[in-house]
């Protein structure tokens, strides 16, 4: 079956392009957990003592550049409205999320930590993950299936869900013993937001409508910070 778009003609995917896709997507974001957030830690910590954050962002920032951004096709171009209403459900439920966290003790007696936080929640994460997912990952999965889509409902493409697979499994590196529930809550939830950020790069053909959402999600996740800068 065959689709036409003001871009180019893309077809469904087949079932092996499919299952390929999403298990190089969840071995990939398992690897990336384990290996590439320690890695850059390792590399940059003797160098940037506090800051050493800025090694994830940065070779993220390698990862990018490495491979051309290799954008799907769209439907038709999406409105400014629909985008903005489509932020509103995470916001809330982020906000949600945000006010059920305790805030460590030592960040209202170290302003250090308190800023490191600040900078990593807000400004490398969001960065350095956007980056790796929906530019690098997004870009690999366009190249080893140009122009077919998953056939589901909706129809997005295999790159929104393979980079919505991997970005949840990301986040098993936040797993501490006993948290199996909120593990089992932030893979869920992180995959649905995979999804829409995804959807925005999609749909706009640009990283930094996805990096924006991203911060806004996490600027709602953290609010209580705000009341101790």
């Amino acid at each position: 079956m065959r689709y036409k778009t003001s871009a180019m003609p893309f077809q469904i995917a087949n079932q092996k392009q499919i299952v390929f896709a999403l298990l190089l997507s969840g071995f990939l974001g398992c690897f990336l957990a384990y290996g590439f957030v320690p890695v850059s830690y390792r590399l940059f910590s003797g160098i940037l003592g506090p800051m050493s954050q800025l090694g994830f962002p940065f070779l993220a920032l390698l990862f990018y550049f490495s491979l051309p951004d290799l954008p799907c096709p769209v439907f038709s171009p999406p409105s400014t409205k629909r985008l903005l209403t489509l932020c509103v459900l995470p916001v809330l439920i982020s906000a949600a999320f945000g006010a059920t966290k305790n805030v460590p003790l030592e960040f209202s007696s170290s302003s250090r930590l308190l800023w490191n936080q600040v900078a990593w929640a807000w400004i490398l994460g969001p960065w350095g993950e956007e980056l790796l997912f929906r530019g690098w990952l997004n870009s690999l999965l366009n190249r080893l299936n140009k122009n077919t889509f998953l056939s589901t409902a909706p129809l997005y493409p295999l790159s929104v869900w393979g980079t919505a697979i991997a970005f949840s499994l990301w986040h098993i590196q936040n797993y501490e013993p006993g948290q199996l529930p909120f593990l089992i809550f932030q893979l869920a939830y992180t995959f649905f937001v995979g999804i829409w950020l995804g959807f925005l790069k999609w749909q706009t053909g640009k990283l930094w409508p996805c990096v924006l959402a991203h911060l806004i999600l996490n600027l709602a996740a953290d609010w209580k910070l705000w009341f101790m800068l």
